[in-house]
């Protein structure tokens, strides 16, 4: 374990030794955030949303008032569709939910009725926005099930058994509504979230790639050999590199996370999720970075085949810009892309306050794109 920690602090010094690097990986991206997230964010602290209640039933309006129940981030409006359209095309509101005829009919039925949101290219926010009506939609239909189920017991109208059940429920979760909306007013929803993440996934990605070339440089130099000479084996000649990599991607990503919160107040929601959820997003780039160098013969090359893959696969996945506004055959790419389940995670941490066993699904994925990268990389660099 020492020679691995002591190849891991060689390649540490080497990267931290080099000026230029800190503006790679720490002045430029914060730059962006602060250029692109002025640019797209909103001078408001709250999100103006419209709500057109197409079906105004007892659960459209119940839903409609469990969304306003988080107004630290958003503010809601009820009105008519073409009034909310022209106040849209003013920018005086930010996006439409659009409640369609049949939603109570839906949840009834024990379906997930369709929910339309509408809002114009620049919203960056429109991921989170969206996550968050989703996320109040599927707890809606938890509590009709509950309701039906109830009732059934009960021998009565399930409209009956959904009042007792939303009763109890508000009764339950109203401090944690009012805990939660004095926490956002405190910390203060950030316009530039979206795009301190995205652009700290591009920069992180972007300075790993670069310090996976180190093991081609280690190769042409003859270090490699050298340190085979010495009593370590290549099993932790390798894990030290690794381990290296993964440190300088945590490091960048841990100061650009502490710095975009002092900077710009932005709250990045659960430590603990973030931290795992990050751990498993470098672990891939870690994978990717192999698989690029076991498959090019320069430094020069993995830099250059490196950043153009970054590049072009953080676009399709939502790091520049919000993914809703992509073609849907660049929508259906980006879900084999590791860059769009860390954006998604990341997300649903910042907006809807997950925590660890709400992301283990998005770890999960990102478990796959481990084993994939690290079986294929270091098979190839064997070779």
């Amino acid at each position: 374990m020492k020679k691995i920690i002591a190849i891991c602090g060689i390649e540490l010094s080497l990267i931290f030794k080099k000026r230029q690097n800190y503006l790679m990986m720490f002045a430029a991206p914060l730059l962006l955030t602060f250029v692109f997230g002025s640019m797209l964010g909103s001078n408001d602290d709250k999100l103006r949303l419209a709500i057109v209640d197409q079906d105004d039933t007892i659960l459209s309006q119940h839903y409609i008032r469990q969304l306003k129940a988080h107004d630290g981030m958003y503010t809601f409006e009820n009105m008519s569709e073409s009034k909310a359209s022209e106040k849209l095309k003013q920018k005086k509101i930010a996006g439409i939910i659009v409640i369609s005829h049949s939603f109570q009919a839906q949840l009834e039925k024990g379906k997930n009725p369709e929910l339309i949101f509408r809002h114009g290219p620049e919203l960056s926010e429109a991921p989170m926005a969206k996550q968050y009506a989703e996320s109040t939609l599927a707890k809606l239909n938890i509590q009709v099930s509950a309701a039906k189920t109830v009732a059934q017991a009960a021998g009565e109208n399930w409209k009956a058994a959904y009042k007792t059940v939303i009763a109890k429920d508000h009764e339950d979760a109203a401090p944690v509504v009012k805990q939660k909306a004095l926490s956002d007013k405190k910390e203060g929803a950030s316009d530039t979230a979206s795009r301190a993440a995205g652009f700290s996934i591009l920069f992180v990605m972007l300075t790993m790639m670069g310090a996976a070339g180190t093991i081609l440089e280690a190769r042409k130099n003859g270090v490699w050999s050298r340190l085979l000479t010495a009593p370590v084996s290549r099993m932790e000649i390798g894990a030290g590199y690794v381990l290296s990599f993964f440190v300088i991607g945590w490091i960048q990503f841990g100061i650009l996370l502490l710095a975009s919160h002092w900077l710009f107040g932005i709250n990045w929601g659960n430590p603990a999720a973030v931290i795992v959820l990050v751990s498993f997003f470098l672990l891939t780039v870690v994978g990717i970075g192999l698989v690029i160098a076991a498959n090019v013969r320069t430094p020069e090359q993995q830099l250059a085949f490196g950043n153009l893959f970054v590049i072009a696969t953080c676009m399709v996945s939502g790091m520049y810009w919000p993914i809703d506004i992509e073609p849907k055959f660049m929508q259906s790419i980006a879900e084999f892309l590791p860059q769009k389940w860390a954006m998604s995670g990341l997300t649903e941490i910042m907006a809807n306050g997950a925590h660890v066993t709400d992301i283990l699904g998005i770890c999960g994925i990102l478990l796959v794109f481990v084993a994939i990268t690290f079986t294929v990389g270091l098979k190839a660099l064997r070779a």
